[in-house]
């Protein structure tokens, strides 16, 4: 199997039919985790509770890979997250990266970029205009 076709089997099993059981299968014991992601997961057996948590906060999600390429023992993709045609939860949608070094049919790091920001403000979380106020170097403060 190509480390692209992991990556396209790590986001059809784990993140869109919610088969938590292939991440012991994709993941290397010792596997590494780079990015935003960091901060949430440091062993690769906590990873499937931050699944379930951003799949509690966005409940019908599916996840595509739009581009992928691999080299040597690394492979990347983008992916488009969004929600399922039939969600009741309103439009979302946005990209990310993960690039993944493998050995032996495993992923043993995990470098990942997603544009929470986007997302967070398509929730509600953020304004609209949260992009421009920050721009400006204005801080976002809701309580004193």
């Amino acid at each position: 199997m190509s480390h692209v076709d992991l990556l396209h089997r790590w986001y059809d099993e784990v993140w869109n039919k919610d088969n938590y059981s292939a991440i012991e299968d994709l993941l290397d014991p010792n596997v590494t985790f780079n990015g935003p992601v960091r901060s949430l997961v440091l062993f690769r057996d906590d990873y499937a509770e931050v699944i379930q948590a951003f799949k509690a906060l966005l409940p019908d999600v599916h996840v595509e890979i739009t581009h992928a390429l691999e080299q040597g023992d690394m492979a990347s993709c983008r992916v488009v997250v969004s929600r399922k045609k039939s969600s009741h939860h309103g439009d979302l949608c946005f990209t990310g990266h993960l690039t993944v070094r493998v050995k032996d049919g495993r992923f043993v790091e995990f470098l990942s970029d997603f544009n929470h920001f986007q997302m967070y403000t398509q929730l509600g979380q953020l304004p609209e205009d949260s992009m421009a106020v920050c721009l400006t170097g204005e801080k976002l403060v809701w309580a004193k």
